[in-house]
C-alpha cells in the first residue's frame, strides 16, 4: 500500500503552461463584455450636482444610468454588465494532461488490478481519498496562478470585492470542468478511477469555491451594492450546479443553505433599500427638480430589471406577500411616503410643494415606464399602483392650478363697468404677475407633465381673462387698452397665453 500511494503521490498529471493559458483565455473572456445588456442611456437625474454621487457605480459596475452628461469611468460606457454563462467562456485549445502522464496513471490502474484482484477499486480509492492533500498540491504551489490558489484574504468584505469573487469563482469552477473533462474523455479507459483520483485532487479545491459561495450568499449587501449583489448571485446559480456535480456527498447540505441565505439577505436588501430613502431625503437643495432619493430608486429598479428572471424565480418567487412584486411595491410605497414628508418643507406654499410632488412621482412614472408592470408583475398590484399614482396626479394638479390661478382670476369681472373693466384687467395683471414671476425658477424637466400644467393654467384663466379683455376692447377705448397693454399694465390674450407657454423652463 506505502509503493501504491508512493506512485499516485509522485504522479503529475497537469502541464502548467497549458492550465495557466486557459486560465487566462477564461478570465479574458469574463472581462470582455460581448454578452453585456445595453441599459437605458437617457438622462436620469436633473440635479446632476446633487445626484451624481448616488450615480456612482460601486466595484467598477458600470451605473444602469448617465447621471448626466459628466463623463466619468463608469458612466461612459453606461452598460449594466451581465458576466457571460460558463456555456460563452473560452478557454482556448490548451491540453492540460502532460503528454504520457495519463499512460502512467493507467499503468498504476493496471498494476493495482493485478495485485488486488476484484478489489482493486476500493483499495485505489482509498489510497486517492488518504492521499488527498498530496494530490491537490497544485494549487498550492507558489508558481501558481494567483486566481488559482483562491486567497482567503478576499474573504474580508466580498461586497468592496465582488467582481473579484465572481471571476475566480467562474474561472476556477471552468479550469476544473476541464480538467475533468479531458482526464475522462470517453476514449479512454477506467474512468470511474479516474475520477476519483479527480475527486480527491479537487477536493479542498472544491471546498475553498463552496467556502467563498457561502461567504457571498451570507453577505449583508448595502443599498448602495444591488448591482454587485445581482451579479454575484447570476454566478452562483451559473456555477453550482457545474460545482455539485464533482461535490462530494459531504457537502450536499451547502446547496440548499445558500438558496436560502441567497434569499434571506435579499429581503434584507429591500429593507435596507426603504431605509436608505428613509434616512436619505433630507439630502435635498431647492434648486433641485429631482429628488436624488428619487434617482436612486429609478436606478435601483432597472438593477433589478436587468436580472428580472433571477429576482422573480429565485430570489423572491410565488404570489404571496413575499413575492418580488409586493416586496417591490411595498419599496415604492415607502418612497411615496417619504417623499411626501419631504414636501412638507414647502408646508407654507402649496403650489411649491405640489410641483416638488408631481416632478418627482412624473420622473418615476416616466422613467420606468414598461419596466414597473414586469416587475410588479401581479395585475392586481399593477392596478392599485396606477389607480394610486392617477388619483395622486390629479389631486396635485388640480391643488396646484387652483392655488395658483384664484388670486389672479378672482379679479376678472366681466359685467362691470369700462373704467372698472381696465382696472380688473390690471388687477389681473398684477396678481398674475406677483404669482408667478417668483415661479420663474421653479423648474418642470418632464416635457409633457411641463404642457400638462401650462395647458391646466391657460384652461384656469383664459376663457374669462379673453371674455373681459373683449368687452373692454370693444370700447372706444380699444387703441389706449392696446397702448396700455404694451406698456406691460394689461396683457394681451395673445401676449397672456405666450407667457403661459414659457413656464417652468427654470
Amino acid at each position: 500500500m506505502q509503493r501504491l500511494a508512493e506512485e499516485i503521490c509522485r504522479l503529475n498529471l497537469w502541464d502548467k503552461g497549458q492550465v495557466f493559458a486557459a486560465t487566462e483565455n477564461l478570465q479574458s473572456s469574463i472581462e470582455q463584455t460581448p454578452y453585456s445588456i445595453q441599459a437605458d442611456t437617457i438622462v436620469c437625474c436633473f440635479s446632476v450636482s446633487r445626484c451624481h454621487s448616488q450615480s456612482t457605480s460601486h466595484d467598477g459596475y458600470a451605473s444602469s444610468d448617465g447621471g448626466g452628461d459628466t463623463t466619468t469611468p463608469t458612466s461612459s460606457n453606461v452598460r449594466q454588465l451581465h458576466y457571460p454563462s460558463h456555456a460563452h467562456m473560452d478557454p482556448g485549445r490548451a491540453r492540460l494532461i502532460l503528454p504520457g502522464s495519463l499512460d502512467q496513471l493507467e499503468g498504476i490502474i493496471r498494476n493495482c488490478q493485478v495485485a488486488f484482484g476484484s478489489g482493486y477499486k476500493q483499495v485505489l480509492l482509498q489510497a486517492f481519498s488518504a492521499n488527498s492533500h498530496t494530490l491537490s498540491r497544485f494549487f498550492h504551489e507558489s508558481d501558481v496562478l494567483e486566481i488559482l490558489r483562491i486567497s482567503t484574504r478576499t474573504f474580508k468584505d466580498p461586497s468592496e470585492c465582488t467582481k473579484e469573487l465572481i471571476i475566480m469563482l467562474k474561472t476556477n469552477t471552468q479550469v476544473l470542468c476541464l480538467m475533468q473533462q479531458q482526464l475522462c474523455e470517453q476514449s479512454r479507459p477506467f474512468e470511474e478511477l479516474k475520477l476519483g483520483y479527480f475527486n480527491q485532487f479537487a477536493k479542498c479545491h472544491i471546498k475553498k469555491l463552496l467556502d467563498i459561495a457561502v461567504c457571498l450568499s451570507k453577505t449583508v449587501w448595502s443599498a448602495t451594492h444591488i448591482s454587485p449583489m445581482l451579479l454575484a448571485y447570476e454566478a452562483l446559480l451559473d456555477v453550482l450546479p457545474l460545482i455539485q456535480k464533482f461535490a462530494s456527498s459531504e457537502s450536499d447540505d451547502f446547496f440548499p443553505n445558500i438558496l436560502r441565505n441567497m434569499r434571506e439577505a435579499f429581503r434584507r436588501l429591500i429593507d435596507h433599500i426603504k431605509h436608505h430613502m428613509q434616512s436619505n431625503m433630507e439630502n435635498h437643495q431647492d434648486n433641485d427638480a429631482i429628488h436624488p432619493m428619487t434617482c436612486f430608486l429609478i436606478r435601483s429598479m432597472k438593477s433589478l430589471g436587468s436580472h428580472r428572471n433571477l429576482v422573480q424565480s429565485t430570489l423572491a418567487p410565488g404570489d404571496n406577500s413575499s413575492s418580488f412584486g409586493h416586496l417591490l411595491y411595498d419599496v415604492i410605497t415607502c418612497w411615496k411616503s417619504v417623499l411626501t414628508e419631504r414636501s412638507n418643507i414647502y408646508h407654507a406654499d402649496l403650489q411649491r410643494q405640489c410641483i416638488f410632488l408631481l416632478n418627482n412621482t412624473g420622473h418615476f412614472n416616466t422613467k420606468t415606464d414598461g419596466l414597473l408592470d414586469e416587475l410588479l408583475s401581479d395585475r392586481q398590484i399593477i392596478k392599485q399602483h396606477d389607480d394610486e399614482f392617477k388619483l395622486l396626479f390629479k389631486k396635485w394638479i388640480e391643488s396646484y392650478t387652483e392655488e395658483a390661478c384664484t388670486p389672479a382670476k378672482s379679479c376678472l369681472n366681466r359685467n362691470c363697468r369700462r373704467g372698472s373693466q381696465r382696472r380688473s384687467l390690471v388687477a389681473f395683471a398684477s396678481k398674475f404677475n406677483k404669482t408667478f414671476d417668483r415661479q420663474k425658477t421653479w423648474k418642470v424637466p418632464d416635457v409633457v407633465l411641463r404642457q400638462v400644467l401650462r395647458d391646466r393654467i391657460q384652461d384656469c384663466i383664459l376663457p374669462d381673462y379673453t371674455r373681459c379683455f373683449e368687452n373692454y376692447s370693444s370700447s372706444g377705448l380699444f387703441s389706449s387698452c392696446l397702448q396700455i397693454a404694451s406698456a406691460g399694465d394689461i396683457y394681451t390674450t395673445e401676449s397672456l397665453e405666450k407667457t403661459v407657454q414659457s413656464f417652468f423652463e427654470g
